[in-house]
């Protein structure tokens, strides 16, 4: 008994010579819509690589170049002079705002915020810190967890839980992610959010139990459950 399906009228079998027909008539009755198209891609990359050699390297180059003196002032705690620079050299101020989009640049941002947490402008140096787009793991996660150290100072807690918690999520790490989330147990527990405070205290002293914030966790998160248990 034959196995061949059955083929309706209107089938054919596929033609190969067909398909290609098929295509260089596409190309021939699209062929300059098809020519600006795949110049406008070259034009594109070309234009991308050309930006990278010739301008973004260049000037991520020369913001390194600069950078070295404001982060001297800034480990000597000369916190001005690294902020506006000293007549010879440029500060984080400068270089921030000309090179922000270079790795310095956004180095710069990191610097300005910390200075000015200690300067008590804390909406300046959120504003800073929410530019510090760093490369670096450890620092990235202190950009964004120091966002929430500034929301604190403006009051506006229920914000500053939420940068602590994403810090600490960012990268898993014995020193940031207790650290910030220890930060949002705190404010959870001032807000009177036993559920909150419970659920962050008790993942550092389980999932961190061998770092120094260990102990003081594990009490918080009973303390925490027990407050919870009675609302």
């Amino acid at each position: 008994m034959s196995t061949k399906a059955p083929q309706h009228p209107e089938q054919k079998d596929l033609d190969i010579g067909e398909m290609y027909t098929s295509t260089e008539l596409f190309f021939e009755k699209n062929k300059k819509a098809v020519t600006i198209g795949i110049s406008a891609v070259l034009l594109l990359v070309l234009g991308v690589l050309g930006y990278k050699r010739f301008i973004a390297e260049p000037k991520a180059e020369e913001a390194r170049n600069m950078i070295w003196k404001a982060q001297y002032y800034f480990e000597i705690d000369s916190l001005d002079l690294a902020m506006n620079g000293d007549g010879n050299f440029v500060g984080l101020l400068d270089i921030a705002q000309n090179y922000g989009s270079t790795p310095s640049g956004e180095l710069a941002h990191f610097y300005l915020g910390t200075i000015l947490m200690q300067k008590g402008d804390f909406q300046g140096a959120l504003d800073h810190y929410k530019e510090a787009d760093l490369e670096d793991d450890v620092l990235s996660v202190m950009a964004v967890g120091n966002q929430g150290d500034a929301l604190v100072e403006l009051g506006k807690v229920d914000e500053a839980i939420g940068q602590f918690e994403k810090a600490a999520d960012m990268v898993k790490s014995d020193f940031t992610t207790p650290m910030f989330l220890m930060k949002a147990g705190v404010l959870h527990q001032q807000k009177g959010d036993w559920k909150g405070a419970a659920r962050v205290f008790g993942r550092v002293a389980k999932d961190f139990s061998t770092t120094p914030d260990a102990a003081n966790a594990k009490k918080l998160a009973a303390r925490a459950e027990a407050m919870a248990a009675q609302g």
